[in-house]
């Protein structure tokens, strides 16, 4: 037996895609500039090496919202906060990640852990970082 996936829900109000039917989110998006405004540019350019290693992993939609700049495959599964002189990633795994680079981590269901890393360089986007992003890929497209 095949399992396939739930058609995707789309808000009537913002027109965003979701997996459940009225799921709660903000409709109040807004551009990926608009985060960076009156930042570093050095952090643009992180946030752009980040978003082309993603990229490489097939389907990504940038969602950017008020407070976050959503990472998107079929459904979420990170998220980008611009700070002011680093950007704060969060991803989803389906383990418990046990490393020094984790500064939070949350469990948001049953089978789900959410943790965060602090992004200064383009050097932290490396191999290790990327793995993970590429597991929390995989595990939304599922």
């Amino acid at each position: 037996m095949t399992h396939r996936p739930s058609p995707l829900w789309k808000c009537p109000r913002c027109k965003r895609q979701f997996a459940k039917r009225n799921q709660w989110h903000s409709c109040r998006a807004q551009s990926v500039d608009r985060h960076f405004q009156g930042k570093p540019q050095a952090l643009r350019r992180l946030y752009r090496v980040l978003v082309k290693a993603l990229r490489t992993f097939g389907p990504l939609r940038i969602d950017a919202v008020q407070s976050t700049i959503n990472l998107v495959s079929t459904h979420h599964f990170g998220g980008v906060t611009v700070r002011r002189d680093h950007l704060r990633l969060g991803f989803l795994s389906d383990q418990h990640i046990e490393n020094p680079r984790i500064v939070r981590r949350e469990a948001v269901g049953p089978r789900r852990i959410a943790h965060w890393v602090r992004l200064a360089t383009a050097s932290d986007v490396d191999p290790q970082l990327l793995g993970w992003l590429r597991r929390a890929h995989a595990l939304q497209r599922r």
